[in-house]
């Protein structure tokens, strides 16, 4: 089976080729233009493993570990790591936007009608290896 590599400097991601089409078409549907060049490479190129190279796709490898697909070789250890057996843990204020923690009180009546507050921060999400290597890590918004 056609296997799509991308190499960084800590680690080499290893997937087959389903299942990042998969992610890719989704991205594309939603006009992400980054995954249609990316899509576009991948079915340009014949070779039974396929290199790639761009930036964006660190976003898609974090989707697909987050879904437990592929493997990772970590630079350090020297070893084979399936997805499952990496370790996530969160970059700035986190994975997503919306989970940030206001410690706001008062309850729903004041968070619903209360003054508004914009904070203002970056987060994202990172994976290390079981000896706890860094793999790969990614600011995914900026607020």
């Amino acid at each position: 089976m056609r296997t799509v590599m991308y190499k960084n400097d800590n680690a080499i991601f290893d997937f087959i080729l389903p299942d990042v089409i998969d992610r890719l078409k989704y991205y594309s549907d939603q006009n992400v233009h980054e995954a249609t060049k990316i899509l576009d490479t991948i079915f340009s190129c014949l070779s039974p493993v396929i290199k790639v190279e761009a930036d964006y796709f660190g976003f898609i490898i974090l989707d697909l570990i987050r879904a437990g697909k592929g493997h990772v070789y970590c630079n350090v250890c020297k070893k084979m790591y399936d997805s499952k057996q990496l370790i996530s843990r969160p970059l700035g204020f986190g994975k997503s936007p919306f989970g940030v923690n206001l410690k706001e009180k008062g309850g729903i009546i004041k968070r619903l009608f209360g003054k508004k507050r914009h904070i203002s921060g970056m987060g994202g999400e990172a994976y290390d290896c079981p000896r706890g290597h860094e793999l790969i890590s990614m600011i995914t918004w900026i607020s």
